[in-house]
């Protein structure tokens, strides 16, 4: 894969980290031109292979403990557009996978579409949630030919391999002159990145192409007219997980804790995850606090 930087362009770079053990041929990089950070693959991968494996395979967990955090996290997102937005309008939830999120802004009161690419998470959402999403590979253009109040990236912008130019032909061909855009993705100057350093689950590799920090998504935002309204940098579902997974990382485990919950369900697992809850939620809450969560999330007006 091409070692050049996703944002700028350039080829000059200071490797981070090497020999990762989630995928020994990748590297993570920082361009020395932007200071962006990014993934070097030294292989080419098939991208329609990238989302159908164990983890991101799709699993039936309504109505689980997970699905209840996951509905308490985004009522409160939608509490947040909606104090921003108060006359609910159309909302494109891009990259909405499942469509959780899109199914709970649609019960709302929002005019929701969605899109997403991989074909197992689109008909998920499709059939049991009755969404409109389109499986399209979104390069340029309009794509529901509607102008949109509110876009919506969970952590999507990590996955592409120009963001920039991807989220800018969006918010002119999709978004209204005053448009809301709320952009959530890891990040790396976060505690528990620092702490689990080669081996931290947000890392992803070599799934995820980009690798952000607070101070460069403000910077793209600035550079595409979008002025930020909020930041936050707590989240219960990846955030304190993410915690709990750098402590077991700290102590030699290099499973995939998502994986882990998804599909097995280890007595085991789930014990040590319950004893050291308390413990991570404490330290991601003032973590957050101090803008080193796991997580950050901004919400954005267009100018």
């Amino acid at each position: 894969m091409d070692s050049c930087c996703p944002l700028c362009g350039t080829k000059d770079h200071t490797i981070i980290f090497n020999h990762l053990q989630q995928y020994p041929n990748g590297s993570i990089a920082k361009c020395n031109h932007c200071l962006h950070i990014y993934t070097i693959l030294i292989q080419s991968l098939k991208t329609d292979k990238l989302y159908n494996d164990r983890v991101y395979k799709v699993v039936e967990n309504r109505n689980s403990i997970f699905d209840k955090i996951l509905s308490w996290e985004y009522n409160k997102v939608l509490k947040t557009i909606h104090s921003f937005k108060p006359s609910k309008g159309k909302l494109l939830d891009f990259g909405s996978g499942k469509g959780k999120f899109a199914s709970l802004a649609k019960k709302k009161g929002w005019e929701v579409k969605c899109v997403e690419i991989t074909i197992e998470r689109a008909t998920y959402a499709k059939n049991i949630y009755n969404l409109e999403v389109s499986t399209d590979f979104y390069t340029t253009d309009r794509i529901f030919n509607v102008d949109f109040e509110v876009l919506t990236l969970f952590h999507v912008l990590e996955h592409l391999p120009q963001p920039k130019i991807l989220l800018d032909e969006l918010i002119k061909h999709n978004l209204t002159k005053d448009g809301l855009v709320l952009i959530e993705v890891p990040n790396f100057n976060s505690l528990q990145a620092r702490m689990a350093g080669r081996n931290w689950m947000h890392l992803d590799v070599p799934r995820h192409i980009n690798h952000f920090t607070p101070i460069q998504l403000e910077k793209i935002a600035q550079e595409l007219n979008l002025s930020t309204l909020k930041t936050s940098f707590f989240s219960f579902h990846l955030g304190v997980l993410g915690m709990i997974d750098c402590f077991l990382k700290l102590f030699g485990y290099r499973k995939h804790i998502i994986h882990e919950l998804k599909n097995q369900n280890h007595f085991g697992l789930l014990l040590i995850i319950s004893i050291l809850l308390p413990f991570a939620l404490i330290i991601e809450y003032f973590a957050a606090a101090t803008g080193n969560g796991g997580i950050v999330r901004k919400y954005f007006i267009r100018q």
